[in-house]
């Protein structure tokens, strides 16, 4: 499946902000020159066809007063499936791959992000998934922020 270049375009300006108006895509229609009902039509074929994931806000965990840490496990091949489901039925889990690096010092293979109303919540959580898989979490909390988010050239 290939995408069109009314596509490549939408998909280019959807990775800056939406318009914060009632009609958001009527404001990209405008500012394209494509009509509202094909942006719209063609945001869901997008995310039907695996082109885009979702459209949501990146909200920013400690602006809210909220904790977050990125985290690892390193997990056995034939449990992965078994404990990312554990993992993921956690509403502050955002983000839960698999990784395999070549660097053999670092044997973590499952990673996530996970926020939380507190510290204390937080810590809370991460000893619930050691308990529940019976392996031990890395926490890395953020330091500080240098960068987030990634815009590609689409055209």
């Amino acid at each position: 499946m290939i995408l069109h270049d009314t596509d490549r375009k939408i998909l280019h300006r959807l990775q800056s902000n939406l318009p914060l108006v009632p009609r958001p895509f009527l404001e990209l229609s405008r500012e394209l020159n494509i009509d509202e009902d094909t942006i719209i039509e063609r945001i869901k074929f997008m995310i039907e066809n695996g082109f885009v994931r979702r459209l949501a806000p990146i909200i920013n965990t400690q602006a809210m007063g909220r904790e977050a840490t990125l985290a690892a496990i390193k997990v056995p091949e034939d449990r992965i499936e078994e404990v990312s489901e554990i993992i993921n039925k956690y509403s502050g889990v955002s983000h839960n791959y698999l990784r395999k690096g070549r660097n053999t010092n670092i044997p973590y293979n499952v990673w996530f992000t996970m926020s939380a109303k507190d510290d204390e919540e937080l810590h809370r959580l991460l000893k619930e998934i050691e308990d529940k898989t019976g392996l031990t979490v890395r926490s890395m909390p953020t330091v500080k922020k240098f960068k987030i988010g990634v815009r590609f050239k689409i055209y």
